[in-house]
């Protein structure tokens, strides 16, 4: 075994076993734990924290309506994974062109029924797709490039080096698809060795029968944030230890997750619907971080609610409550991504259009990125991609 997989496994024991002492649910004790309080957020101006926002229209590539299920912005430009609606990945440029689809829809080589996750290797300039028990990788162009057979089906997955994988297995997968592996939750995969090791037991003390998670896993350098519904603790887990525990502190909306373990899925399901949920506020993780900043979201009846948070001055910006003193447009829109210099999220036209028509009386008396937006834009066009550019 390499000393980077003994650390990195040495590590992620240390993780298990600092959330045995703090569970996903209660008042954190520890004092590497930094709570959010998200129900004393205050509404914010967003010039605290973003200098300006640019808009990039992404063309239609005449395909269906398309749902972001995630988005890649790097220097080869913008990728945008569409998981359910078109089973593919759709490929830009910075402005907004549309240049090709990665990813083949059948049964052949190289080819898949469905998309499980995708990750963009940064290594090796390509996206690797998990459909099923394969990880398939296409170069940018969209051209296939190989496929690794693997023995079971992980639900997400991070490419972390040239060698490694980090796999998430929810705990209540089908039996089936966890056939061979033991109870833990994350594991290291070697392809070379074909081997999985086990990181991280579960966080719940008890079953929980839902799953879901769209970006439960994310990764800023060599540090990889970790998160599930429901589970009011985000975990930062670096190289040699767990550098940082954030706690969601909803207040008197806190979730008590006691009277929901065990309970059958479709029962679970028409609770969380139910009039009983008014008022309970359940972690939803979109995680998406840099050196300063931490995004995330959490679900509270009728709307989901994205927030930032600065580590640095300990301030939650929730998209319910930001004012945008920057355009007069929209807040945060729907979080997809994050870098050292930008948050990035996307806004259907629509949104863009009933915003600009309901405030048309002050708006119409502007000029910038906003307002320009809206006068060129359509009902017909795809979809918006929207760049906040932080302050250093």
């Amino acid at each position: 075994m390499s000393k980077n997989n003994l650390a990195f496994k040495t590590l992620l024991v240390i993780a298990f076993c600092a959330s045995v002492l703090f569970g996903c649910n209660s008042k954190p004790m520890d004092q590497n734990v930094e709570v959010i309080y998200i129900d004393e957020a205050k509404p914010e101006n967003l010039s605290k924290i973003v200098d300006e926002i640019e808009y990039v229209v992404l063309e239609n590539p005449n395909k269906p309506f398309a749902k972001a299920d995630k988005l890649f912005v790097f220097e080869e430009g913008i990728i945008l994974a569409d998981f359910w609606s078109n089973h593919t990945l759709l490929r830009y440029d910075h402005y907004g062109n549309f240049l090709n689809s990665i990813g083949h829809y059948g049964e052949g080589p190289g080819e898949y029924l469905q998309i499980t996750d995708v990750d963009f290797d940064e290594i090796n300039k390509n996206m690797i797709i998990i459909s099923r028990n394969h990880l398939i990788k296409y170069d940018l162009e969209g051209n296939f490039s190989s496929e690794i057979q693997i023995r079971n089906r992980p639900y997400k997955f991070l490419k972390l080096d040239d060698d490694r994988y980090l796999f998430y297995f929810p705990e209540v997968l089908a039996p089936e698809l966890r056939a061979g592996i033991d109870k833990a939750i994350l594991y290291n995969y070697s392809p070379d060795e074909d081997s999985l090791e086990p990181i991280l037991e579960p966080i719940f003390p008890e079953v929980l029968n839902y799953m879901g998670e769209k970006n439960n896993l994310f990764k800023m350098g060599e540090t990889i944030m970790f998160s599930l519904n429901f589970c009011d603790t985000i975990y930062f887990i670096s190289e040699k230890k767990i550098s940082k525990k954030l706690f969601l502190d909803f207040g008197s909306s806190q979730n008590d997750l006691s009277k929901l373990y065990g309970i059958p899925i479709l029962e679970l399901v028409n609770r969380l619907n139910g009039d009983g949920f008014n008022n309970i506020s359940t972690h939803s993780p979109h995680l998406f971080g840099n050196s300063r900043y931490v995004a995330s979201a959490f679900r509270k009846k009728p709307r989901i609610d994205f927030f930032v948070y600065d580590m640095k001055e300990k301030i939650p910006y929730l998209s319910s409550k930001i004012v945008n003193d920057l355009d007069r447009g929209m807040g945060f829109g729907i979080i997809k991504s994050m870098d050292e210099d930008y948050l990035y999220s996307y806004f259907e036209p629509e949104e863009i259009l009933q915003h600009y028509e309901k405030n048309k009386q002050e708006l119409g008396k502007l000029d910038n990125n906003f307002t320009t937006l809206a006068k060129k834009i359509s009902r017909d066009d795809f979809l918006i991609l929207a760049k906040y550019k932080f302050k250093k």
